[in-house]
Formats: structure tokens, C-alpha cells, sequence
């Protein structure tokens, strides 16, 4: 339940306290009964019942200050205690599945066929790494849960993983890995490649939504031309932003994650943070994106302390059928 490939909005319109007839109010409504006030005309003033004065517990409500007369017997009283404190529980694993694993660092992945447009920008080897291991774990953790999916690598030589959105299978998931990790490290990339990137991604009718997994900065001769690819999408594109140093990079990818009719999300090592004395987690308001701080690993590791080989990933695979 808690680990459900959904939006938050979604997930509590399926699990939330409302949902299961656990809010306030309805719970108050269920354990007694409102006291009423009426507007007695020849007095000209409300005027509260008095037969239940002293006969029963009362609850005011903050919000409104009405009052409630509180008729359940304490089994009843206990059997809500007992829901709310399940709700609590599963709330708190839904947190922290959101916040660990591939879901921090990339947010979680909503639809069913996806293409993930890698650009790697000017990564230096080791980071060059990372976001392999990153989204290795991504593929394995997530991508493996959905129908469809394709990979492409933003570069002077555009490269794709298939022409075309592929079904998800074990075979597929550790296909996508292993191409993955051949990659080779780059640090010449034209301006123009991330735009011809996306349009090859939105040139597939069968994409349900773009994942843009940008590393670091974006140049600004490229914020323009993504400007204009994304000003008239066929499909929503989401931005993943992964280690970017320059609040101008967030405040762009936001707005065009906006412009594209997407979602965003943000993803950075500590040690890559300039001010990193905040709240470890951020939340955009109304679900609309994660902005992830990890706590402390080192530049190199993995940014959730698991630190995989290659062959690891397609390991796990297998082993999901055992």
C-alpha cells in the first residue's frame, strides 16, 4: 500500500483519513452528536439546548468552536484510536519510501511508458558514475514496475537504447542496464543536443510522459532551446535535477517542468550543496515535486550509502522471480 507508483494526491484519495471515514468530523460524527444552537426570533439572540447540560462529555472544536455531545462507550472510542494509529503508521512508511531509495533521488514514476532522456552535461568522471548507479537503481527499482520504456542519451551523436519504447521485462530492465554502463564519459557536449534529445523522446506517440535526468548546470545557450522545444509538448515532460550548484538551474527546471506540464524534482549530494543548514527534506506544496537533500555521503558513493557494481544490478533482477 505504501508503495504504490502514485501520486500523493492519489495515494490519499485511496488510503487518507478521509477516505476511510477518519477524519475529525467524521469521527465525531460517529461517537456522538453536535450541540445545537438555534436562532430563537422573539428572544433576537442563538440559543443553545440545555437537556444534554452535564449529561455527557463535551468536545469544542478549534476550528469553528462548535460543540459535540460524546455518546460512544469506550470500546468504540478505542476501535477508532486503534485505525488512527494504523494511519499514522502507514503514513510513515509512505514517507519513508518517498524519501529513500530511487524515489529521492528521482521522485517516483507515475506513468506507464516512459522515455528517460539522460544528459550528463559536463560530469566529471566520478559523478559520470553516480548517475549511472543512480539510475541503474532507477530501472531496477521503478521502471521495472511499469509497461513501456526507452533510454536516450543526449550528446553531439544522439544515442538510443531502442528506436522505440520497449516492453518492461527482467531481459529489458537488465538490457537497459548493461547499455547503461557502457557508456562512455564525455565532457564535450553540443548546446543543441538536450532539445534534440526531447524531440526524439516526444517523437514516439506511444510516450506517456518525458523523465529529463539533467546533471548540474544548464548552460545557458541551452535554456533557451529547451525553452522552445518544451513551449509546445505532445506530452508532459518531467525534470529530474541531479546535482545541480546554482539555484538558477532549480528555479529554471521548475518553470519549465511548469511550461512542459510536468513535475519536478531536485536530487543533491550534500557536500554539493552550498548551504546545506536546512531541513534535510523539502517538500514542494501539493505534491508537486521533491526537492532531496541527501545526509552526508561522500562525492563518489552511492547517494544513499548502497554502493553497487554493475553486475549487481542485473543480479537483483534475477532474483526478483525467487
Amino acid at each position: 500500500m505504501a508503495q504504490s507508483l502514485v501520486s500523493s494526491s492519489k495515494w490519499l484519495q485511496r488510503y487518507g483519513l478521509k477516505r476511510n471515514k477518519l477524519s475529525l468530523s467524521q469521527i465525531l460524527s460517529q461517537i456522538g452528536f453536535q450541540h445545537r444552537k438555534d436562532y430563537v426570533t422573539t428572544l433576537g439572540k442563538p440559543v443553545a439546548s440545555r437537556y444534554a447540560d452535564g449529561l455527557f462529555p463535551q468536545y469544542k472544536r478549534a476550528q469553528d468552536g462548535s460543540v459535540y455531545n460524546l455518546t460512544a462507550k469506550k470500546e468504540l472510542i478505542l476501535h477508532f484510536v486503534d485505525c488512527l494509529m494504523g494511519a499514522i503508521e502507514l503514513y510513515k512508511q509512505r514517507m519513508e519510501w518517498l524519501t529513500s531509495e530511487s524515489r529521492q533521488i528521482f521522485g517516483v514514476i507515475q506513468e506507464q511508458c516512459i522515455v528517460i532522456v539522460l544528459d550528463f552535461g559536463t560530469a566529471a568522471p566520478t559523478e559520470f558514475d553516480l548517475c549511472r548507479d543512480a539510475l541503474s537503481m532507477v530501472l531496477v527499482e521503478q521502471v521495472i514496475q511499469i509497461s513501456r520504456f526507452n533510454l536516450i542519451r543526449a550528446a553531439q551523436d544522439l544515442m538510443k537504447w531502442q528506436q522505440k519504447c520497449t516492453p518492461v521485462s527482467e531481459c529489458t530492465v537488465k538490457s537497459a542496464v548493461r547499455w547503461l554502463w557502457k557508456l562512455e564519459h564525455m565532457t564535450a557536449v553540443s548546446h543543441t543536443s538536450s532539445a534534440e534529445a526531447l524531440l526524439e523522446a516526444m517523437a514516439d506517440e506511444a510516450v506517456e510522459a518525458v523523465y529529463y535526468f539533467a546533471v548540474g548546470d544548464v548552460p545557458v545557450d541551452t535554456k533557451q532551446l529547451l525553452l522552445e522545444t518544451v513551449s509546445d509538448v505532445s506530452c508532459p515532460v518531467n525534470m529530474v535535477s541531479f546535482n545541480a550548484r546554482e539555484d538558477e538551474t532549480i528555479i529554471f527546471l521548475k518553470e519549465l517542468s511548469h511550461l512542459a506540464s510536468g513535475r519536478f524534482h531536485a536530487f543533491a549530494e550534500k557536500n554539493n550543496c552550498r548551504d546545506a543548514t536546512g531541513p534535510a527534506l523539502k517538500y514542494e506544496e501539493d505534491g508537486k515535486g521533491l526537492i532531496a537533500q541527501n545526509s552526508g555521503k561522500v562525492k563518489g558513493r552511492m547517494p544513499l550509502g548502497r554502493q553497487y557494481k554493475p553486475q549487481d544490478y542485473t543480479d537483483i533482477i534475477s532474483n526478483m522471480s525467487e
